[in-house]
């Protein structure tokens, strides 16, 4: 029996309705978890909260009263939007039930990133509803493509075209213009003129944030703090208010200030995204008893930026800005990337990191790509390496965990 219109609305508003629940479960059950670890303290519950927000887009507006951008890549200038009275949050997720809502219209292997982002626009209420603008750098193909994915949908998409070479003189004039394009559109959006003092206000804002940053990186490598809960902070961030994010950081790290860390195997995570609620492979490595000293993740350490200086006019801090989001990142979706692997290297060596673990999310195709190149630089260079490819799912954590248990037998 077909089922009319108005039945097949209704139908959908149930299965959103139910989803919605089980995606609040979903942020609950995490959040539980982490608490009941043996290295929670109460300054962690701060940021716990902060993922709360995104299954209450009520508490986001209440939370953070400047108008919304969302951005789909850190190669966007957060400094700009913040300038401009803009309060950028970062579209990732890391929820496997809101892929319900966007799986039967995706191919089957797309990437669990953008299934959880596509499905976010099937809500009632969600962040992506509450922003007044969502910028896409176009880094991978599924962040190209994501406007075409929700075309139904009425959301105000601004498009920053990327270059994928970024070394050349062409390559960084066009991503300057870029970043002047982003700012004569938001100027237009925000009804004024960027103001030169407000955006150092901005960058100097953001300069404190990358120094907390470094705080945070530099306890991880001396094992005072473990490889999830700086994840969980650095996933925060891209959520919270700049400033309020800084003071809360430095308060964990006061709690974190001990001589000596953890003593277990260190491993280096490279590879895919890892997003709250989904911390599969973190926890997995940490429970096949090693510790995470580094990674290369863009919603992690790959996060932090060089600093910037005070620069005597409006161009000199564009142009400040333009480098350090488009030079200093390291995004696979790059063809002149050898900096990449001689930094991962070189830290390797330095903090005597022995192995990587390469988390691979079905259907990223550019870490796909690159992992098999990765794995024989990796070896040839004396470390161990082991891929991991999974997606958002838990019926593979036993089979994860066994294969990383193995692994660590290899470092010793």
């Amino acid at each position: 029996m077909q089922l009319n219109s108005a039945e097949r609305n209704n139908s959908k508003a149930k299965l959103a309705q139910k989803i919605k629940k089980e995606i609040q479960e979903e942020y609950h059950r995490q959040a539980s978890f982490l608490r009941e670890r043996s290295d929670f303290c109460q300054e962690l519950e701060y940021f716990l909260e902060i993922f709360s927000l995104p299954v209450s887009p009520q508490k986001v507006k209440k939370r953070f009263s400047r108008p919304f951008v969302g951005i789909y890549c850190i190669q966007a200038p957060l400094e700009l939007f913040d300038a401009l009275g803009f309060h950028p949050i970062r579209l990732c997720s890391g929820s496997l039930a809101i892929q319900r809502l966007s799986s039967p219209f995706l191919p089957a292997l797309t990437c669990p990133l953008i299934k959880s982002c596509v499905g976010a626009f099937y809500l009632d209420e969600s962040i992506e509803k509450l922003c007044d603008i969502l910028v896409v750098p176009t880094t991978c193909d599924w962040n190209t493509k994501l406007p075409e994915m929700i075309q139904d949908k009425a959301i105000p998409f601004y498009i920053m075209e990327l270059p994928h070479i970024k070394e050349s003189e062409r390559g960084q004039s066009r991503w300057l213009e870029e970043i002047y394009e982003l700012k004569r559109f938001l100027e237009q959006c925000a009804g004024r003129r960027l103001n030169r003092s407000q955006l150092q206000i901005s960058v100097n804002k953001y300069m404190k944030a990358w120094q907390a940053f470094g705080r945070l990186i530099e306890f991880r490598r001396r094992g005072l703090i473990c490889g999830t809960w700086s994840i969980v902070l650095a996933n925060a961030f891209m959520i919270d208010d700049v400033e309020s994010w800084t003071d809360k950081v430095n308060i964990v790290l006061k709690n974190y200030d001990k001589p000596e860390g953890n003593s277990n195997p260190g491993v280096f995570l490279a590879g895919s995204p890892v997003f709250f609620p989904y911390l599969k492979i973190s926890e997995l490595i940490e429970e096949a008893g090693m510790d995470i000293l580094a990674d290369e993740l863009c919603t992690s350490e790959r996060l932090i930026a060089s600093v910037i200086y005070d620069e005597p006019s409006e161009y000199g801090l564009l142009k400040a800005l333009s480098e350090r989001y488009h030079l200093s990142c390291s995004c696979p979706t790059y063809i002149d990337n050898d900096r990449r692997l001689k930094n991962i290297l070189n830290t390797m060596r330095t903090y005597n990191i022995k192995g990587i673990v390469y988390h691979l999310l079905k259907g990223c195709h550019p870490y796909d790509l690159e992992s098999f190149y990765f794995e024989k630089v990796i070896k040839e260079n004396g470390f161990r390496f082991l891929k991991i490819e999974t997606d958002y799912s838990r019926e593979d954590r036993q089979n994860i965990l066994a294969r990383l248990e193995a692994f660590r037998a290899t470092l010793c």
